[in-house]
């Protein structure tokens, strides 16, 4: 008798019940949701540019990857069911893996921004930024393939695209930037109406840079309340 999958909570990724790894594998294959949420909440917060910038990547990489796996048509290595993603806007089949393809791009992206923009960063942070990015790639890669859904080559071609797809999503946007185009688009009368800035690459502030300001704001507004 088959193992019994069922769905994790509100999601309908499924996983062996019994298995303590595949439990702590479902929450790696649900990073990507939790990353695009922080792109939406970062920009809502701090109306900053590059979370458009990078969103808006990672979406044309998986129209990309829905597009291949239609095109490839390489079966997934276990069946879910004969509905499983037919008659969707999702793909049914698996090569390449989507998890793997948004999280290679994810990492190359990041890590080429650290690299070449973050300046003020120590080596170690650097270093420890730069593993992290590739650990949690790795994991949601893995979870793919411990959790069923995806080969070893279907998540291991999805992690090398993604990167590949990231490192020209990267220099493509810092020629744009170059050619002034961003700043073209930060120009616009929506722009100014949203209050959309592009300090994280213009004149962004570290967090100590930010608490000497807020103390400095909140002395000045002490100092008028008691004048």
């Amino acid at each position: 008798m088959g193992v019994v999958r069922i769905p994790f909570d509100e999601t309908f990724i499924l996983y062996d019940p019994s298995d303590a790894l595949a439990y702590v594998l479902v929450y790696f294959s649900l990073l990507p949701i939790g990353i695009l949420i922080f792109y939406f909440s970062w920009f809502i917060s701090g109306r900053e540019l590059e979370a458009v910038i990078i969103a808006g990547g990672q979406v044309v990489n998986e129209i990309f990857n829905n597009i291949l796996k239609n095109w490839i048509g390489h079966a997934r290595p276990m069946s879910f069911g004969a509905s499983f993603q037919k008659d969707t806007m999702r793909s049914e089949y698996g090569m390449p893996s989507a998890h793997s393809q948004f999280m290679g791009f994810f990492c190359m992206y990041w890590s080429l921004k650290i690299v070449t923009s973050w300046t003020g960063l120590s080596r170690v942070r650097k270093t420890v930024s730069l593993l992290a990015f590739f650990l949690s790639s790795i994991c949601v890669a893995f979870s793919r393939w411990y959790l069923g859904y995806h080969s070893f080559d279907q998540v291991s071609i999805g992690v090398t695209l993604g990167g590949f797809l990231g490192s020209l999503y990267f220099m493509g946007v810092g020629i744009l930037r170059y050619l002034g185009l961003i700043d073209w688009v930060l120009s616009w009368k929506i722009s100014r109406a949203l209050r959309i800035k592009d300090s994280f690459n213009n004149c962004p502030l570290s967090l100590a840079q930010e608490l000497e300001q807020w103390h400095t704001r909140c002395l000045a507004a002490s100092e008028k309340k008691n004048a």
